[in-house]
């Protein structure tokens, strides 16, 4: 029911209409007004994300490098595994390490590539071989690593893919003019979490016998898995977006039903001991699909608490999948990710 006032002020008649409503409207109408507020913010922060990766990336660049060095016979790409495994399991076939080799006589340590995209795909083009191309400009042999990812994904057949292509290419150092041991692995996003599973102890590089990493560099690692439950969002349209990228890459890792033992087993923060290799780390502030607070911090809380070897930068504004970050306040990171990985090995 609507109650109307009337007053007399200085031969003016004022109306005052109140609306009667209920606290259930009043409770109701706010929960409308945040859902619709927070979704355009989400909706924004999604397309200004696209906007931005497509600017920053570096696409035009990795691809430019590709086809001076395939002109120049110093690009090789390449299946890791052989005609008759791929013939036993057709999913490796989807396997390809790209290499992106020097001129120079000098023998360097080398450094793989790991794109994101959440197990379902992966985003070499944009994560792959821009950084790829980079990391040849300044003198080093770069490989992109292309593992399994959707329905050629299994349990930890990423991880397996990375340990094959560290066995290549330690094997054929000489063909590359690589020094083997104490290799970067650099990766962004699901990459990122590849990365730091295999520089630990589980499903990592001693369990697959393999060198062991020199330094891990992880642009916006996605590094927690159960982040969505543990943690709280202001923004539930964040929440829903973190669970769905979760439990997807979770279903193509481990198919419908993953136990919270698979999923620890993925959150690299509960993988971290003192003998973790040295990690520098970097994401944006205004990452929507990969919060920096649910996922990296929780990461370099780990860190610390071990005492291991770390750089962390935040960058604000910046969001998710901005790979070499050409033209942002983040552009350096390449720059200082190298040095770290350079001082960490220095023998």
């Amino acid at each position: 029911m609507n109650t109307v006032f009337m007053a007399d002020m200085s031969n003016h008649r004022i109306l005052y209409f109140m609306p009667g409503y209920s606290i259930g409207e009043m409770i109701y109408n706010i929960i409308i007004v945040y859902l619709m507020c927070t979704f355009l913010l989400t909706v924004y922060s999604i397309i200004r994300m696209y906007v931005l990766q497509r600017k920053c990336t570096g696409i035009k660049y990795g691809k430019a490098r590709l086809d001076e060095l395939q002109s120049s016979g110093r690009l090789r790409q390449l299946p890791i595994y052989t005609l008759d495994e791929i013939t036993d399991n057709k999913d490796l076939a989807v396997v390809r390490l790209t290499a992106f080799m020097t001129d120079s006589k000098e023998k360097r340590r080398y450094a793989i590539v790991l794109p994101g995209g959440g197990y379902a795909h992966c985003m070499a083009v944009q994560e792959g071989y821009p950084v790829a191309a980079k990391l040849n400009e300044m003198g080093y042999t770069a490989f992109v690593l292309e593992y399994r990812t959707r329905f050629h994904c299994s349990a930890y057949a990423p991880m397996e893919d990375l340990s094959r292509a560290v066995k290549y290419i330690e094997s054929h150092a000489d063909d590359y003019n690589v020094i083997p041991g104490d290799y970067a692995l650099i990766g962004f996003s699901a990459g990122g979490n590849l990365a730091g599973v295999y520089g630990s102890h589980y499903h990592g590089y001693e369990e697959y016998g393999t060198a062991k990493p020199g330094a891990l560099i992880m642009g916006y690692p996605w590094s927690n898995m159960t982040h969505w439950k543990d943690h709280p969002y202001w923004n539930i349209w964040k929440a829903l977006i973190g669970a769905w990228l979760s439990e997807r890459g979770l279903i193509y890792m481990f198919g419908p039903f993953a136990s919270k033992e698979k999923m620890d087993s993925l959150s690299v923060q509960n993988l971290v001991e003192e003998d973790y290799v040295p990690t520098y780390i970097f994401n944006g502030g205004s990452d929507v699909l990969v919060p920096a607070s649910h996922h990296a911090e929780v990461l370099v809380d780990a860190l610390e608490e071990n005492g291991i070897n770390h750089s962390y930068r935040k960058y604000f504004g910046l969001p998710h999948g901005i790979g070499l970050a050409v033209g942002t306040k983040a552009e350096n990171w390449i720059y200082e990710a190298i040095k770290f990985w350079e001082e960490n090995v220095e023998e």
